[in-house]
């Protein structure tokens, strides 16, 4: 097996990874999982959020429309 070699260009792009992995972790931390809303979900969980509603709808046609 060769062994790691670390050069600039490794270094630089593992620091770019690692940025945008802390930046993705902390705005999961501050959003939550809710994507529509600047903050926490009213409902407390993206049950209320209309995205969420909007898919349900379309499953429930497609269920209907199979039977």
């Amino acid at each position: 097996m060769q062994p790691l070699m670390l050069n600039a260009p490794t270094i630089i792009i593992s620091l770019m990874i690692v940025a945008l992995a802390v930046l993705a972790v902390r705005r999961m931390m501050k959003r939550g999982l809710c994507d529509c809303h600047d903050g926490e979900c009213p409902s407390g969980g993206c049950s209320g959020c209309g995205a969420v509603d909007k898919m349900v709808a379309d499953m429930e046609r497609a269920a209907n429309a199979q039977k």
